[in-house]
């Protein structure tokens, strides 16, 4: 089961939930430069000005072939670009809680595919995108199928839950003892409030939450929703009143206790 996504506050990139059959629409308007079913969507500078480079972006272990140091990584308005056997390729990739989708286009060779996909941790958007692209190219459309496979394993494994303790330390103090608001110089202000018979953290106005399970001694796991959020070790520390002081994440840092004021 996977829990839906609180789209409010996903979207770094604007962002859009559709079907493969609108997105195909979106597809052939950005191949005809603007027009669709012969009508004027966008005007063709504003095409070319989202598809111009603005930012260049290191190749880093997500980016899966044909995109290599060879191809090289740009960013332009909402999307990106890498260069793949002499062409120009425009991609754009997304994932949510249990989705993961990718739209590719060739604008020199008027061709393009979206594949969208019910599992977020898998590579096979991007296996079709390979052999897609391969084939369209005059490449062997099987050449990185291997590959792709090796590195979605790869990916599976660094996304799994850390094994748990043999013997996990207990938790001695009351959990109310930690709950209250916290901040941080970066991320602001948090609250740890009562969940149930456990407890969860909240940030930002519109309370993102995750939750905090017990892990090992004074050590929580926090997990956000979403199939690739990794949870991170967040250990308190308790002070001579017995409350929590602070809270150090692996992934966030430290958020000290906003004590009240007599």
């Amino acid at each position: 089961v996977v829990e839906p996504s609180e789209l409010e506050v996903t979207g770094a990139a604007s962002s859009g939930t559709s079907t493969a059959a609108e997105m195909s629409k979106l597809l052939l308007m950005f191949v005809n430069k603007g027009t669709y079913n012969g009508k004027r969507i966008l005007k063709p500078e504003t095409v070319a000005e989202m598809f111009k480079r603005s930012m260049v972006s290191a190749i880093d272990f997500t980016d899966l072939p044909p995109i290599s140091d060879a191809t090289g990584f740009y960013y332009g308005l909402g999307v990106g670009s890498y260069d793949y056997a002499g062409h120009q390729i425009i991609e754009k990739g997304g994932a949510l809680a249990g989705v993961r989708t990718i739209i590719v286009l060739v604008p020199d060779k008027n061709a393009g595919i979206v594949v969208l996909a019910n599992l977020n941790l898998t590579a096979f958007p991007e296996a079709v995108r390979a052999y897609f692209l391969n084939q369209l190219l005059g490449i062997e459309p099987e050449a990185d199928q291997k590959q792709i496979l090796a590195l979605n394993e790869n990916l599976k494994k660094m996304m799994a839950l850390p094994p748990a303790p043999k013997n996990p330390g207990k938790f001695t103090a009351p959990l109310q003892s930690l709950v209250g608001i916290y901040e941080n110089d970066y991320y602001g202000r948090c609250e740890i409030v009562p969940d149930g018979k456990g407890i969860k953290i909240q940030f930002g106005p519109v309370k993102y939450s995750a939750t905090l399970n017990h892990w090992n001694n004074g050590a929580f796991m926090m997990q956000f929703p979403g199939a690739t959020q990794m949870p991170s070790v967040t250990t308190f520390m308790i002070g001579e009143d017995g409350n929590a002081e602070s809270f150090e994440s692996e992934s966030l840092g430290v958020f000290t206790r906003v004590k009240e004021k007599k």
